[in-house]
């Protein structure tokens, strides 16, 4: 190890002497700045070296030592491209740059400099919007579906590499928007808003530890002009029900100030059809449990936030964003359960239930950040709250065929309140070498109250006095890290340790029961990457965690159906990933990566079947060790100019064992899918779009899934000077996208099918006004904390 520290502080100390570095600001005539403007040294057909300026226009291009001459060049939209031949003989330490704007407007700029579409940087992977050709004619979330490995669900949630789990963040931190209406507010924007999108799939010492899936931060243009801008839309969709989608956002910009403002508002009614089968090999003979229930939720939900950033000078920001969302939701559930025993019926429960489930929160923060003239120091301080509540209120009925019946009254509240204050340190030693520090502290404490009655306490599985449960959590987690960066040549280095403190209680007065629990951990992370003409290469690692969410730490009982019932676990530990991925990089265009993580205590979602009792209870157990390992492809192509193409693919390996009683198993499994996007764009600034994708039969270390597959087709239309965009069309057109997924578990096997509102029908209309450019406020960042309600 003291060998290893030694080797990495002489390669650290060694790099300022391996390159040079070119710096300066660019500006228009007016003596504007001229922000993310695209500053590159070519020689041929190779680019050798490229960078973009900042929010001050500042740029810093690192040199490679092998650089003899080249042609260096300032290039941005609208304006004429500067160039300069330079040589290792004249090598300027600095280089101001004046751009001159076009005097016509051309249809189209394209500077054939596409190997600096996609670039790998220490734990990113970039994807330059503008250079990579996606963003023009596509809103938003149309932009980002074309990142490879990326894909749309069902209900155009965004999903990399198998997994819906990640953190979308805005401009470097999380969006105060959640689910549909972060989902409508990135389809709001233009693809030409986006400067880039960075894919973190192997998040370093930066950021939080928890999680596996990674994190999509999308980063907007900023504009550099004073005005307003915004958008409005509205959109409707109908499968066996009819629902609805508006909004708006609202943006004004000076030298001074940036002001901000989302409203979204949703109407609608969904169906879920869900049938589970149980078959239970039992000494009296084969037993079966069919189950069917339709779950109906209507909802209303509205939010509004805004925000406010006012520039203290040249060097410090300020600012603050707070949101409001409420949600009014109504569930209501019918169904039935047939048992049987060798074929013969035993028994048949119907099932209704009505619930009331309000939810509403609160959330802001506070953002401050000092940027030093030299561009080599920079802080960020900020704190951050939130608050959330939620009910759900109602009744659930099971009548039996003998004529009885079951009656429960539930009452059920939850409070969270979350705070934290971060601080993050970034200085640049030398001109290719960054060090980054920061700490954060994080306090959470949740009140959660349920109460169920019965008219019938003899049909219960559980004595009555379990129906009523407190439960108090009280969490406070204290990190720090440090992390350190270079690039020399071809080659970039990334490393970084962070620390981890997390201490708990959880405490169910009623229930005479207190869990206390308090971890200290070193989560270290690693990257490196090669480039080299064409050809870019990537390696990473870290060590993740995954923690209970809050509530599972609850010994609660609720009521899931006449057979099953559901409990918490107090004894619930983190479970702890050792994760990787290798990249490859050709051309900016074939995206090859391998991925995969090792893990222990695994949470698993047990059912256990009681056999005297003749019902399941599940609940959430460390009960698995073992590993996933995937290949993602992603290759994009445009056999004319009017007709684009992507095909991905992803496969993965998976070994799983539980030793835990009533759900023990050792086993493998493997599954793939594959995606196609086609956009064809036609006269008259019509364009189409058609996904499909399949999902092969998938196999489970306990079970297996099979095959699914559909299509969806689209097509849009902008008018009025493409400030009025329509779109219309149907997804999952063939109706084959349901979930279905058996297991087999010592004697008893479960198969499940959910299937949804798959072939849906929609009309979407977007209306944009102002400059179009806009510039985000910083967000709140609680996405740790909140992952886990």
């Amino acid at each position: 190890m003291k060998k290893l520290l030694l080797i990495t502080l002489l390669l650290f100390t060694a790099l300022p002497v391996l390159a040079q570095a070119i710096t300066g600001v660019v500006k228009e005539q007016d003596a504007s700045v001229v922000s993310f403007a695209s500053v590159y040294i070519t020689n041929a057909d190779t680019t050798i070296a490229y960078t973009e300026t900042d929010d001050a226009g500042n740029y810093a291009l690192t040199i490679p030592p092998t650089f003899t001459s080249g042609t260096f060049t300032v290039s941005y939209f609208g304006f004429t491209t500067y160039t300069q031949e330079i040589s290792s003989a004249n090598l300027p330490a600095e280089l101001n740059v004046t751009l001159i704007p076009q005097q016509e407007q051309l249809n189209e700029v394209v500077i054939d400099v596409r190997q600096k579409a996609m670039t790998m940087k220490g734990d990113k992977t970039i994807l330059n919007v503008e250079a990579a050709g996606i963003g023009n004619g596509n809103n938003g979330l149309e932009t980002i579906r074309l990142v490879p490995g990326m894909r749309l669900d069902k209900d155009e949630n965004l999903v990399y590499r198998g997994s819906t789990d990640l953190q979308i963040m805005i401009n470097g931190k999380k969006s105060l928007l959640t689910g549909d209406a972060l989902r409508e507010y990135i389809r709001s924007l233009k693809g030409s808003d986006i400067e880039s999108i960075e894919i973190i799939a192997q998040p370093s010492a930066r950021y939080d530890a928890a999680g596996t899936a990674g994190i999509i931060n999308i980063v907007l243009k900023k504009s550099r002009k004073a005005g307003l801008s915004g958008s409005i839309n509205t959109a409707a969709y109908y499968g066996e029900y009819f629902k609805s989608q508006q909004g708006g956002r609202l943006f004004y910009n000076d030298s001074l100030w940036t002001v901000t403002a989302n409203g979204s508002y949703y109407n609608g009614q969904s169906v879920n059809h869900r049938h589970i089968k149980q078959t239970i090999a039992a000494e009296e003979g084969q037993r079966v449990i069919d189950q069917y229930n339709t779950w109906l939720p209507v909802t209303k939900s509205g939010g509004f936030n805004a925000a406010v950033e006012r520039r203290l000078g040249k060097n410090q920001v300020m600012s603050t964003e707070w949101q409001y969302y409420k949600d009014s939701s109504t569930e209501t559930t019918n169904g039935y359960t047939n048992e049987y025993l060798n074929g013969i019926p035993q028994n048949r429960v119907n099932l209704s239930q009505r619930f009331k489930a309000p939810e509403s929160r609160v959330a802001g923060n506070l953002f401050y950040n000092f940027t030093s003239d030299s561009l080599t120091t920079k802080l960020d301080l900020q704190a951050n709250f939130a608050h959330y509540s939620t009910e759900r209120n109602g009744f659930q009925r099971n009548e039996y065929a003998g004529g009885d019946n079951l009656n429960l009254d539930g009452e059920n509240k939850t409070a969270y309140t979350i705070a934290n204050v971060q601080a993050d340190f970034n200085h640049k030693l030398a001109q290719n070498i960054n060090l980054e520090a920061g700490a954060k502290y994080a306090y959470v404490k949740m009140d959660y109250y349920n109460r169920y009655e019965a008219n019938n306490t003899e049909l219960l599985f559980i004595p009555d006095s379990l129906l009523v449960n407190d439960f108090k959590y009280d969490e406070k987690l204290a990190s720090g890290y440090a992390q350190a960066s270079a690039e020399f040549g071809r080659w970039n280095l990334q490393a970084g340790l962070r620390a981890e403190y997390y201490r708990f209680t959880a405490a169910s007065p009623l229930n005479a029961q207190v869990n206390k629990g308090e971890y200290t951990n070193l989560f270290p992370s690693f990257s490196f990457g090669y480039r080299h003409e064409n050809n870019q290469y990537q390696f990473s690692y870290s060590r993740r965690i995954g923690r209970p969410d809050y509530l599972s730490l609850n010994p609660y009982y609720q009521y899931m159906d006449a057979y099953t019932l559901q409990t918490g676990n107090p004894a619930l530990r983190p479970q702890y990933y050792n994760s990787f991925q290798l990249n490859y990089i050709y051309k900016s265009m074939l995206s090859l990566g391998l991925y995969g993580y090792l893990y222990k205590d695994g949470f698993t979602q047990v059912i256990d079947y009681r056999h005297g009792e003749n019902y399941n209870i599940t609940y959430s157990a460390n009960a698995a060790n073992g590993s996933r390992f995937g290949f993602s492809a992603s290759v994009p192509y445009q056999p004319v100019k009017w007709w684009t193409v992507q095909l991905s693919a992803d496969a993965y390996l998976s070994t799983e064992k539980s030793d835990i009683e009533n759900f023990a198993y050792n086993g493998s499994g493997f599954g793939y899918d594959v995606n196609l996007y086609q956009g064809v764009e036609l006269k008259g600034d019509w364009k189409l779009t058609m996904n499909g994708f399949y999902s092969g039969r998938s196999t489970t270390p306990n079970g297996f899934s099979k095959a699914t597959y559909d299509v969806s087709l689209s097509g849009k239309k902008p008018l009025l000077d493409k400030k009025l965009v329509v779109a219309a069309g149907c997804s999952n057109i063939l109706r084959k996208s349901l979930y279905n997924h058996t297991t087999q578990v010592n004697n008893v096997s479960t198969d499940w099918t959910n299937r949804w509102e798959t072939r849906r029908f929609f009309v979407q209309v977007t209306y944009y006004f102002g400059s179009g450019k806009n510039k985000e406020v910083k967000s709140t960042s609680l996405d740790e904390e909140t992952n886990r309600m």
